[in-house]
This record gives C-alpha cells, sequence and structure tokens, in this order.
C-alpha cells in the first residue's frame, strides 16, 4: 500500500469550488516521516530565511554562492496519522501546505519514473542525498536548483498572497526541470543554446500537462467541457506559472519559431512553438485514437484540421464530436488515456536520446521521429512530421538574447548553478564573512 494526500488539481485561488482530492503515491505506507520526508525529499518551512538559494549579495555587496542545507530554525513539520498517510489534514490546518508540495512532488515523479523506466537520480547527488523542498511565503518566485526545489507566493495587487505550495501546475513543473537536469543533464556553458534553454520550458510544461491528466478527475472535466474537441479552450491547455508575475501560457498556440529568428527575450514565450507542436501531437494522436475505435470518421478528422486554423469549421466539428461523445463517453476517455501515455512515452525516450550541448528543438523533433520508428514503426510519423514542420521547428532557430528580458530570465540563474561555480565568483572579505555570519543568513 502506498500513502495518501490530498491535493488540490486546481489551486483554491482559482477555482473556489475547488476541493483537494486524494490520491496515493507509491511511497509505501510508513515510509514518509514528519516533514514529510523519507530517503530521497525533505520539506521544510525555513523561520528567518529571507532569501532564496543562488548567488546572493553579501552585506557589503559581495556575490556569494547560497546552496542548501537550511540548518536554522523551522516550523513545525506535518506528521503522518497512525497508519502512516497525511490525507486527514485539511486545507485550514497546520502542516497542510507542507504535506501538499510533498504529494504533489512524488505524484509527478511518480509519472514520469513509470515513463523513464527508473527511478530517477538527482544531478546533484555527488553532494546530497536528498531534496530539500523550502516553502517561503514571502518570496514572489518557484525554482529548483542543485539539491533545492523552493516555492513562495504570488502578491496580487489587492493584498491577496496566493501560495505556489497550494499550485500543482507550478510545482509539477519545477520537477520537469529536476527531471531534465537528472536526465538530461546539464551544458557546458559554452554549448548552451537559446532552444535549450526554451526546451527547459516547455517540457517542464509538458511534465506538468501529462502528471496533471493522470487526475481521473482532469480527464473528465476536460472531455465533458469539450466533448472532446481539445483545442476548444478548456484546463487541460492551460498553464499558470508566476515568475515573478502572473503568465498564462497555453500549449494550444500557434506561435512559430519565425517569431523568434531575430531574437528573443523570454525563454517561457520561446519555449511555445516547441509546447504547442507537443499539443498537437497529442490531440492528433487523439483523434487517430477515436478514428481507430470508430468513435469519429476519416471526414470528422480532417474538418477537426481545419477548424485548428479556419474558425467557420468549429461549428460543425463541435457538433460532430458532441454526438459522438454522446455514444461513446468511455471510449472517448480510453482514446484520450492512450494518447496520453504515448505523448509521455515519446518524450521520456526522447529525453534519454538527447545530449544538451548544441540541443536545438530540431534534435527534439528528430528524435520523436527515431522513437517513433522504434516504438510504433512509424505510426504517428506523418502527424510528428507535420506538426513540428508547422511551427518552423528545424528550418529556423532561435536568434540571439535580447535586452530587456534579463529580469525575468532564468539564464545564469539559480536552477543551473553548480558547486564549482563559486570559483568564478570574487572573494568575500573576512570583515563581510563576520557580518554575514552575524546576520543569520545562511544558517
Amino acid at each position: 500500500m502506498g500513502t495518501r494526500f490530498r491535493l488540490f488539481v486546481q489551486p483554491p485561488f482559482e477555482d473556489p469550488r475547488s476541493n483537494p482530492e486524494i490520491v496515493e503515491v507509491s511511497s509505501p505506507l510508513g515510509s514518509v516521516t514528519a516533514g514529510p520526508a523519507d530517503d530521497r525529499m525533505f520539506v521544510v518551512k525555513p523561520v528567518g530565511k529571507t532569501g532564496p538559494y543562488g548567488v546572493n549579495r553579501g552585506p557589503l555587496g559581495t556575490p556569494y554562492m547560497y546552496l542548501p542545507p537550511w540548518t536554522g530554525k523551522i516550523l513545525k513539520p506535518a506528521t503522518p496519522d497512525a497508519c502512516g498517510n497525511f490525507d486527514y489534514l485539511r486545507p485550514s490546518m497546520a502542516g497542510f501546505e507542507a504535506a501538499h508540495v510533498f504529494g504533489c512532488v512524488r505524484f509527478t515523479l511518480d509519472v514520469w519514473e513509470r515513463y523513464l523506466g527508473q527511478p530517477l537520480t538527482w544531478h546533484f547527488r555527488d553532494h546530497y542525498d536528498r531534496l530539500e523542498i523550502s516553502i517561503l511565503r514571502r518570496w514572489d518566485n518557484a525554482q529548483y536548483g542543485y539539491g533545492f526545489l523552493e516555492v513562495g507566493s504570488q502578491f496580487e495587487s489587492d493584498g491577496r498572497v496566493l501560495p505556489f505550495s497550494l499550485d500543482f501546475d507550478v510545482i509539477a513543473h519545477e520537477v520537469g526541470h529536476a527531471i531534465i537536469f537528472s536526465v538530461l543533464g546539464v551544458p557546458h556553458p559554452e554549448a548552451e543554446y537559446p532552444e535549450y534553454l526554451g526546451f527547459q520550458e516547455a517540457f517542464s510544461d509538458c511534465v506538468s500537462l501529462i502528471a496533471a491528466m493522470h487526475f481521473p478527475s482532469v480527464i473528465d472535466n476536460v472531455l465533458a467541457e469539450t466533448r472532446g474537441n481539445l483545442y476548444r479552450a478548456n484546463r487541460l491547455s492551460r498553464f499558470s506559472e508566476f515568475s515573478p508575475h502572473r503568465q498564462i501560457r497555453s500549449a494550444n498556440n500557434k506561435r512559430t519559431m519565425a517569431e523568434f529568428a531575430r531574437g528573443w527575450k523570454y525563454e517561457h514565450e520561446l519555449s511555445q512553438p516547441l509546447t504547442g507542436a507537443i499539443f498537437d501531437i497529442l490531440v492528433d494522436i487523439f483523434h487517430e485514437s477515436l478514428v481507430a475505435r470508430g468513435l469519429i470518421s476519416h471526414a470528422v478528422e480532417d474538418l477537426a484540421d481545419v477548424a485548428e486554423f479556419g474558425p467557420a469549421a468549429e461549428a460543425p466539428v463541435q457538433h460532430a464530436f458532441d454526438r459522438a461523445f454522446a455514444r461513446n463517453s468511455d471510449g472517448f476517455v480510453e482514446a484520450l488515456l492512450d494518447a496520453r501515455d504515448i505523448v509521455g512515452t515519446y518524450l521520456a525516450e526522447a529525453l534519454w536520446a538527447l545530449a544538451p550541448d548544441f540541443l536545438d528543438y530540431g534534435d527534439v523533433a528528430r528524435t520523436m521521429l527515431a522513437i517513433d520508428q522504434d516504438e510504433s514503426s512509424g505510426q504517428f510519423a506523418r502527424i510528428i512530421s507535420r506538426n513540428f514542420r508547422r511551427r518552423a521547428i528545424g528550418e529556423m532557430h532561435a536568434g540571439p538574447h535580447l535586452k530587456g528580458g534579463e529580469h525575468h530570465s532564468h539564464v545564469h540563474s539559480a536552477r543551473t548553478l553548480l558547486p564549482i561555480d563559486y570559483l568564478e565568483l570574487p572573494k568575500m572579505t573576512f570583515r563581510e564573512k563576520v557580518l554575514l555570519s552575524r546576520s543569520g543568513i545562511g544558517q
């Protein structure tokens, strides 16, 4: 038996009707202790930690490296019940946020470790045995880095504080970065192409999307909203990440690499052609599965392709999907789960096959085609090729990083920081070291 948690699929501050759902993660019952904590990760709510991990400034302005562990005071940890579960904790109870973050990380890892075919080995294993997950309520971001995953809050103009610890999408997205670094690796600084940064964001969005599709309620709600016409706006194709202000990024987009050929500012925007192509591949495989099951005709599938770019076809397409879904809703569920698992498997296999140095989107497209040939003798090659080609992926490449996007960029951020990077930082004077130690920062 696994360990039970209550998780919000949709955070309560985005949907007041949202209620946490009970899930059972793979951690054996009794293996998760107070924190929550196990042999791979642990949650802390630091007391007096004034800033996130990364390169910070000392009292006299000298940059210094700040990495785990946190050794200062922490708030009371969340504890399991007598059976070893955490689902007794409700949103109003102390400890719920800590249990929620842990449960989201473990749930996402469960999903993707199945696609990867083995447990994830952290990319920081040479220095840390476990991932430190920190809740910093007064910080306006979320990040994964060397040995840590930190979640803060979104601060609204009306005074509301929206904790990322309750946002599954944000947490799962950061787990996506952990998966990339742990499987794909960290590129050499001189071999990091812009599209590697976009790939980080696109893949992490897909990690969140595919993980969310493992909640039965998400599948049921999406199909209830769309009747299987996934190009219709729905919660599956929406992502929310706050970094540092609210950004709604849609997987169902029409962006192409032509928009970035002369340069780019934000890797979140640069990621959208790749995210959009993968979303379109998922939808097209879903449609193929519906045709194979006899649930829709080839004519309806072709019309759906037209409706993606021609608004005049939207109404007849929706009518056709409404009728087909009413006849066999269970078949639609099975077809969507098949498409989910095919795309999840292909992305995981691609991660094993790719290399971080000089990575561009064309490498991703070619690798997915090779995987499709191995997995299905090229069954979906036409779909994969068409959707990457529509985005000019592999044909056009991102230009230089333009000025103006530095504040929101992860270039040279804590995410890519390695312990050896301290050698590139200036030496701190003895006086500043004393002042830093007296401040209590980095305890």
